[in-house]
């Protein structure tokens, strides 16, 4: 009788801890399934809004060297002449285009175009792979019938036109046809106020991409479309441009969910598809809407990333193989041990049982008694082995988690917050001075002759530049202020007025105090790398609740501000009211 309690325990004991092991195991592989894939989403979504802030920036940077090409005194004295212009003055144009063309790879055409003579080419330069080319006579063409050319004719002076991104079907361009490509475009004026012509860039978009694509790691594709949902990038270059190939491919076809996208009700998606490359696998899409600034074909692009899931389930598989490894090796010690100790190691088991089963993913792994020489002992420690695998996992993945998260609010090469941070903070202070009826200042600074610095002495030492530029402004702010890094060698600091303002002094007494210890620090010299710097700066201020009530009013008076700043000599701060009353 009592050997047979003793069998009818052993089984029982072992289909319970076979069970209580395969339950373990099975939400074990589930839960840590889910996180892995959601943090594969998380990054990847992360990856995805950096990609579209690089490309909205490197749009930008076009528009910023279009605008200097167009203010060229060669483009001037052409647009000023009231004779017809001479071979001189363009071949002087064409010279510094020529220039312009090499210092930029991605740029592979840039071209001044009449208003008049059917949009004749006035001058034109091209790139092939080895040298400029500058275009001359009877090779000119007209170009007024293009969309780029009578669109950029409608704009005022300083707008922006962009084209839709499709392959190139100009003739004429040495070696970019059928090239994709996208146009940035202004319009040009002549001292009689009337439009005399448009600066024209033809961008590569393959160079482009390449440069915006930096750091995408390998094993994840790119994607984007246009508004239609065309595709533009893919890895498969036959679905490419099919809406100029005379058969249109679109994601929206391909991938029905995306279609939420397109439809506007929503601006990004994150999704878990067939993968492009290999349909028979799972793979995550992260996509987002990127609106157009200027005036353009298209309303929109939109940029995405997919990524296959092989390596993160793998991970998870091998986890659950492994703890079901595990459990069926102790579940076998289990049966063995209890034909001899059924009665003894009952309540220890159960104890164990009860323990585990409290145990959640990320929880610090439970006290178990591991100090016995016995099987039970060494049943404990490799549960105990187990939980802390799982959990240092967990752990890694929150540290990438935490590394995605500061990546996205600061600047790698400063470490200060970046636009997206500092926007956040904006919007913080400005609640938190509309409750305690305080004042802000927003200042921009604008670094004076970077560029001549970091074309002399190289990128290198413009980094360097920067970085030491930023270490001085954070000695001259509070703690309870911020300073952040803008864009290229801009800078922007919110300074909170409460404080000081409770004794009596201004928001605009204290911001140009603030102003001008930021502009003295920057005056001295800057050693590195053995070479003796001297920069200056010039900034501009707005005050809430005097110059706007909202974020984006106050950083535009501030660039207003600052720009007047520049206009009256640089080295200079000025305050938003100056622009108004000067």
């Amino acid at each position: 009788m009592g050997s047979r309690i003793v069998i009818k325990l052993t089984i029982w004991i072992a289909l319970l801890s076979l069970l209580s092991a395969g339950i373990s195991v099975y939400f074990t592989y589930t839960h840590s399934r889910a996180l892995l894939i959601q943090s594969s989403k998380d990054k990847l979504a992360t990856a995805t809004q950096v990609l579209a802030n690089r490309y909205s920036f490197f749009i930008a940077d076009i528009t910023k060297d279009l605008l200097f090409i167009a203010q060229l005194p060669a483009i001037e004295e052409i647009a000023s002449s009231h004779s017809p212009q001479t071979d001189k003055q363009r071949m002087r144009l064409a010279n510094a285009l020529s220039g312009f063309l090499r210092s930029h790879e991605e740029y592979i055409q840039v071209r001044f175009i009449g208003a008049h003579n059917h949009g004749l080419e006035l001058v034109r330069v091209d790139k092939t792979q080895n040298a400029v080319h500058i275009v001359e006579g009877m090779a000119l063409q007209e170009k007024a019938h293009y969309s780029y050319v009578y669109n950029t004719l409608k704009l005022k002076q300083g707008s922006v036109f962009v084209s839709g991104i499709r392959l190139n079907k100009e003739r004429g361009l040495l070696d970019g046809y059928g090239k994709p490509s996208v146009i940035v475009a202004t319009p040009v004026y002549g001292t009689n106020g009337n439009v005399f012509g448009v600066i024209v860039i033809n961008v590569d978009l393959e160079k482009m991409f390449a440069l915006i694509e930096t750091d995408i790691p390998a094993g994840i594709d790119v994607i984007a479309t246009n508004s239609a949902g065309d595709y533009i990038l893919h890895p498969d270059a036959e679905k490419t441009f099919g809406f100029d190939k005379g058969a249109r491919v679109l994601m929206q076809n391909d991938i029905p969910v995306t279609q939420h996208i397109f439809s506007g009700e929503v601006s990004s998606l994150v999704a878990e598809v067939h993968d492009f490359r290999f349909p028979e696998k799972q793979a995550v899409i992260s996509l987002t809407k990127v609106p157009f600034a200027t005036e353009s074909d298209e309303k929109y692009i939109v940029l995405g990333l997919i990524s296959n899931l092989d390596a993160v389930l793998e991970d998870s598989r091998q986890l659950g193989i492994t703890s079901l490894q595990i459990s069926l090796a102790f579940g076998v010690l289990f049966v063995l041990l209890s034909l001899i100790l059924a009665r003894k190691i009952t309540t220890p088991l159960q104890r164990m049982a009860t323990t585990f089963a409290r145990f959640k993913q990320g929880d610090p792994v439970p006290e178990l008694s591991t100090n016995r020489d016995d099987e039970l002992g060494l049943l404990a420690r490799n549960f105990s082995i187990m939980a802390k695998k799982l959990n240092a996992q967990l752990m890694e993945l929150n540290t990438q988690r935490q590394y995605l998260h500061k990546v996205a609010h600061h600047d790698g090469l400063t470490g200060l917050p970046n636009r997206i941070l500092l926007e956040d903070r904006i919007e913080q202070a400005l609640i938190s001075a509309r409750r305690d009826k305080a004042e802000i200042a927003v200042m921009l600074i604008d670094l004076d002759d970077f560029k001549p610095v970091n074309d002399k002495y190289g990128n290198d030492i413009g980094d360097k530049l920067l970085q030491e530029c930023a270490a001085r402004m954070l000695t001259c702010i509070r703690e309870t202020d911020t300073v952040a890094r803008y864009g290229g060698d801009e800078f922007m600091t919110i300074v909170s007025a409460r404080e000081l303002q409770l004794r009596g002094m201004s928001a605009r007494h204290i911001s140009r105090q603030v102003a001008d210890k930021i502009r003295t620090a920057l005056n001295q010299p800057f050693k590195i790398d053995n070479f003796l710097l001297n920069i200056s700066c010039s900034i501009g201020i707005a005050i809430y609740p005097q110059d706007g009530d909202d974020k984006n009013t106050l950083i535009k008076h501030a660039d207003l501000a600052m720009y007047y700043a520049k206009s009256t000599g640089r080295n200079n701060v000025k305050l938003y009211t100056d622009t108004q009353t000067d």
